[in-house]
């Protein structure tokens, strides 16, 4: 039964490797660094790859950029090969260790201060009033993408479970009243993980709009209700749907996706 949601998860995951992996291959590609480039995946060879190591190290010299397009490209070349669409074996193709010391050179992002999580969780939960209320100014993807930045504050859930959480996800905590369980699907953890989140009587300081994780997690369920039926097979057991404000295609049904989480929370900062 969850067979289609799995292979959706691992399109969704194809398509978000192919964003930064495969366009900026293809650019290097077609820069004439490689006398004959390939034709078909399976056209690979480790010179091929040694070569674009080498052209983005220097067109991006800094090294973090350069090793994040290499490991979006390295890691669809990894999936091309799962579903036979590259032949050769990933350990002649692929080469080892193309940026040693990486992480001497680069520096991770600071974690947000208390001051600006709270700054940021104030800024969310004005829209969330907004949303209540009938008057928030966003688009779907957008009252979608602040409901689950505060599911994922409330919850310490990463990006991908949290994006392909179904519409089951909550249910109640086998002993303690107020405790809600969420169920969620880590791929790589190889299974289900469970988090206990804390249904309280938190309100908005101005209107009796509850703020906490279980009730923002209810009212996303609410809003995409009425989108389920008209969802495709493949996304109507998620909880992010909106209707697609692309012109022309108002009336598709869709389910936020990295990218466009990545877009929203953009317009919302």
């Amino acid at each position: 039964k969850s067979m289609p949601h799995k292979v959706f998860g691992a399109v969704a995951t194809l398509i978000g490797y192919s964003v930064n992996g495969l366009r900026f291959f293809l650019s290097f590609l077609g820069g004439g660094s490689v006398e004959s480039p390939p034709t078909t995946p399976n056209g690979l060879t480790k010179r091929h790859l040694e070569r674009y190591i080498s052209w983005l190290k220097l067109k991006y010299p800094n090294g973090s950029t350069a090793k994040n397009y290499y490991t979006s490209f390295k890691s669809l070349v990894i999936v091309l090969a799962d579903y036979g669409f590259v032949e050769t074996t990933t350990d002649d193709l692929l080469p080892p260790n193309p940026f040693p010391n990486n992480s001497l050179s680069t520096k991770d992002a600071d974690p947000l201060t208390m001051g600006e999580m709270q700054r940021l969780l104030g800024a969310l939960k004005s829209d969330l009033v907004a949303i209540h209320k009938g008057t928030f100014l966003g688009n779907g993807a957008e009252a979608m993408a602040l409901m689950l930045l505060i599911r994922a504050a409330r919850s310490g859930i990463n990006t991908t479970p949290l994006l392909e959480m179904t519409r089951d996800a909550l249910k109640p905590h086998p002993f303690v009243p107020n405790l809600r369980l969420i169920t969620t699907i880590k791929r790589r953890g190889k299974g289900a993980q469970s988090k206990a989140i804390r249904q309280t009587s938190l309100l908005d300081e101005y209107s009796a709009i509850p703020l906490d994780g279980v009730a923002v997690l209810n009212k996303a369920l609410e809003i995409s209700q009425p989108l389920v039926p008209l969802a495709s097979e493949e996304i109507r057991s998620y909880v992010w749907l909106y209707r697609s404000g692309q012109r022309g295609g108002e009336n598709n049904i869709v389910s936020l996706t990295a990218s466009a989480l990545y877009i929203s929370s953009k317009s919302i900062c």
